[in-house]
């Protein structure tokens, strides 16, 4: 074992960055966050090459003397800590004083900045740590750092690095985030040039999401306003008509600070328990704001994650506002509703308490042919809540899920049309025009190719304008457009873009869904007679893509003893 030594201060400086500089966004991350901290009315971030060559973050904060200046590019320099009791009672994004000092070590760093009232700014350049240059900057006022070549001395850290595309992509997806927990503030986004972002201030959160997450999302929202003691919640959740895939629908803020939380994130997910599909995520941008002394943001080098004093609390208030949000969205939902009773209608006396009423239909086995059980001398009675298709055959009632039945036909034609070269599809007359986030819009250039494949051709237009030229005729009258949003949650995953014939089987069954007949579409016999013919001819019928049943057979017998004919 060698003998204890001191490291040198090169090396204990590119370890320091490796703890708080992971990839390019992190760059962003720690800078805007200053930038933030130092009073910015706007903020202009502004990166190539997915910030893989340059990144520039200028803002009109306060700004720094040529003393601070230098001392900012040290560690553990902050004016964020004015003392040791500071620590459990943070107020500010940054208080490390690593961030600045950390990506020097591994870039080339510029930092220009001037306080208002100073005559003229301080200009300091820095290559790996070292400071080689310092004149006067002509910046009006504020601070722009501009770092160039991250991880040019660190060749390991440089070789993980993902493609420009899945880089901006953590950028704009971070700076999206930041945007909705300071509306107040003005952003600027670019990449290579291009403006993908622009987000003025907002007095409204309600402008800021609608600015940010669109339309579509912002009509959904309803208001949320609750506390306990000195914890207060605010912000806006979507009903139960909009959900996402992943969790990146939630944007939880504590204290204006962007987390990832467990116990949040639990407890907005209960709030929503039997009012969305299991394994589908609500969208939620939500302020929870507590007396600084209550959280610990001290727990993670990138300060991404807090720990509660009560987190049971915490939990129970932000389940209890968020539910009782969307009871007041059903209320109003029913309310809306008309509703015509006849005086002559009599309530159905309610089954007797003491009776075990075991009303459990077993389950078609899956293993057993759904053919043999279709083919027999079978007769549509009808359609229960244009939902439920009802068929009897001599001897059991069968019900049908024709949302889980159409969508195991569309998956597997879909899939055989996959594996034998080519997926249908078809021209549209008219090609359609739609916008994207700059973060979707990114993934989405990653995969046009692919999603060709799958008979959805798009052309990128400019800016976050995209045109949908084909469609697989499959999904002839579908909202393709929210079928390709949903593909783009589903195709980022774990912080990398994973190749599409990885989720080739998930890529499908989303197809499939937006194709099927939809609960609560009513058909006609014949159209009932046709869906059942199908599933005749559709292998694995006795259930839908995501596994749930779509056939459910009961036995007369059965019904029987419901009925107290047979003891």
């Amino acid at each position: 074992m060698p003998r204890i030594r001191r490291l040198p201060e090169e090396l204990i400086s590119k370890i320091a960055a490796g703890e708080v500089i992971e990839r390019p966004f992190s760059v962003v991350k720690e800078l805007v966050e200053n930038s933030i901290d130092a009073g910015a009315a706007r903020i202009e971030v502004d990166v190539e090459e997915g910030g893989r060559k340059r990144i520039t973050i200028l803002d009109d904060g306060c700004g720094m003397t040529e003393e601070e200046a230098f001392l900012a590019l040290e560690r553990h320099a902050t004016s964020k800590l004015p003392s040791d009791e500071a620590l459990f009672s943070i107020r500010t994004l940054g208080f490390r004083g690593e961030a600045v000092p950390s990506i020097a070590a591994v870039s080339f760093l510029t930092l220009e900045t001037r306080p208002p009232e100073a005559t003229e700014g301080t200009r300091i350049e820095v290559e790996g740590g070292k400071v080689v240059k310092k004149i006067a900057s002509s910046l009006s006022r504020g601070t722009r750092l501009s770092i160039q070549n991250l991880f040019f001395n660190t060749p390991a850290r440089l070789k993980f690095l993902k493609s420009k595309e899945t880089e901006f992509s953590h950028i704009a997806s971070w700076i999206e985030s930041i945007a909705l927990s300071r509306p107040d503030i003005g952003f600027v986004l670019r990449h290579n040039g291009k403006t993908e972002l622009l987000a003025r201030p907002q007095a409204e959160v309600r402008e800021r999401i609608r600015e940010i997450l669109g339309v579509e999302i912002a009509e959904f929202l309803h208001p949320v306003a609750g506390h306990r003691g000195q914890l207060k919640l605010s912000g806006f959740v979507a009903d139960h008509r909009a959900s996402g895939t992943s969790a990146k629908s939630l944007f939880l803020f504590v204290n204006g600070r962007i987390v990832r939380d467990r116990t949040l994130q639990h407890a907005v997910l209960a709030a929503y328990e039997n009012l969305i599909m299991k394994h589908r995520y609500p969208w939620a941008v939500l302020y929870l704001h507590v007396p600084p002394e209550f959280v610990d943001v001290n727990v993670h080098p990138t300060k991404s994650e807090v720990r509660f004093a009560n987190g049971s609390l915490v939990h129970e208030l932000v389940r209890e506002t968020v539910r009782g949000a969307l009871k007041v969205e059903q209320r109003e939902e029913v309310s809306s509703s008309t509703f015509q009773v006849s005086s002559r209608t009599e309530l159905a006396p309610s089954a007797p308490q003491s009776e075990n009423w075991d009303l459990k239909p077993e389950a078609l086995v899956r293993d057993q042919p759904i053919q043999t059980l279709l083919t027999r001398d079978f007769r549509v009675v009808g359609q229960v809540g244009g939902t439920y298709l009802l068929c009897e055959t001599e001897d059991k009632l069968i019900l049908i899920d024709q949302h889980a039945a159409h969508e195991r036909i569309g998956f597997e034609k879909l899939h055989a049309q996959y594996e034998n070269g080519g997926i249908e599809k078809q021209h549209l007359l008219i090609p359609q025009n739609f916008d994207l986030r700059p973060s979707q819009g990114e993934i989405l250039k990653k995969y046009l190719d692919d999603l060709a494949n799958v008979g959805l051709e798009i052309e990128f237009f400019g800016g976050n304008t995209f045109i949908l030229r084909t469609i697989p005729t499959l999904l002839e009258g579908s909202d393709v457009v929210s079928l390709i949003e949903e593909l783009i949650e589903s195709l980022e995953s774990v912080g990398k873009l994973t190749p599409l014939e990885e989720k080739i089987h998930e890529v499908l069954e989303r197809m499939a869904c937006h194709a099927q007949v939809r609960a609560g579409q009513r058909l006609t016999n014949e159209e009932i007679e046709a869906l059942i013919g199908e599933m005749g001819k559709t292998r694995f019928a006795g259930q839908c893509p995501h596994g749930r049943p779509s056939v459910l057979e009961v036995p007369f017998n059965e019904i029987e003893k419901w009925f107290k004919r047979r003891i």
